[in-house]
């Protein structure tokens, strides 16, 4: 039954008359007529006598019109609910969100905000944890949307447009390095190194381009995040290098970032179960997440 029947109902009943009706709906008087007829025809049963153009209630239109308010409040409210989840905007949507820890500190919480300051009804559930995890609650349906680095390992993902940033070297403030513009392999040799874990992707690509430059790094520990190498670097245990993105969480720690040479690129990218859709919600989160990791980046 459509739902403009019964607003239609309603307001005759609480307007009095069909012109009412049709001033209140922003309709005209025939229309007014010509829905009432209609619900009638649906229900089967006559809701109004006509007598010289005037609608008067029958007794089982008295019957029913509690019924009938309830489902236009309940129609309306579905509506409104309906028209918030397309904005992206309800209490309804709780937006669960997977991302590395290394993400946490201040990058994510400055997305997060903006987004709720546009989306203020949204409920956000935040997951951190390595990519491979992140990937895993993506497939399990645990997290709606991930930050991941790309190509992904798992299939059964869809991966959104991707972000590149660049190797930096991490070093103290006062390190002799954060003299020169342009850090090179050769420049790390003999260099106390905390290394990304050999098992990861960017440290494949390290030891690469160490072995290119002649250099074996004298790597005194080895990390398996951005924020544990970060982390130490600040507490004098040597130069890290990582992606220029992540390490931007850390300046705080007292660390000077520079350029690395060669150029090692790093590939991110949101990610969500390329099985089920992303709500509006995500779609929003991912276009702003977007604009402010760009921004980050485009600040170098």
């Amino acid at each position: 039954m459509q739902l403009n029947l019964l607003e239609t109902f309603r307001a005759v009943i609480e307007q009095g008359s069909t012109q009412a009706a049709a001033k209140t709906l922003g309709i005209t008087q025939s229309a007014v007529s010509r829905r009432i007829s209609q619900l009638e025809a649906e229900l089967k049963l006559e809701l109004f006598r006509r007598d010289k153009g005037r609608l008067i209630p029958t007794r089982e239109c008295h019957a029913l019109q509690g019924k009938i308010f309830g489902m236009v409040d309940r129609g309306q409210q579905l509506q409104h609910l309906a028209g918030d989840l397309k904005r992206g905007n309800s209490p309804a949507i709780r937006l669960r969100i997977a991302v590395p820890a290394s993400l946490t500190l201040s990058i994510l919480p400055r997305i997060i905000r903006a987004y709720l300051d546009q989306n203020d009804h949204v409920q956000i559930e935040l997951h951190s944890g390595p990519y491979d995890t992140i990937e895993r609650m993506l497939l399990d349906d645990r997290a709606e949307l991930g930050f991941l680095r790309i190509p992904a390992q798992r299939e059964g993902l869809h991966v959104m447009p991707s972000i590149e940033a660049h190797t930096v070297c991490v070093m103290p403030n006062d390190h002799p390095l954060a003299r020169k513009k342009i850090v090179t392999m050769e420049d790390l040799r003999g260099q106390p190194m905390i290394l990304l874990g050999r098992m990861r992707a960017p440290r494949r690509e390290l030891d690469e381009a160490f072995w290119a430059a002649g250099v074996s790094p004298n790597a005194r520990v080895e990390a398996h995040s951005v924020l544990s190498a970060c982390s130490m670097v600040a507490e004098g245990l040597g130069l890290t290098l990582v992606n220029e993105l992540m390490a931007r969480d850390f300046g705080h720690l007292g660390l000077t970032t520079r350029p690395l040479y060669p150029i090692l690129t790093h590939r991110f990218a949101f990610a969500c179960n390329a099985e089920v859709p992303l709500s509006q919600a995500a779609e929003h989160f991912v276009t702003l997440g977007s604009e402010i990791l760009q921004s980050i980046l485009n600040a170098r």
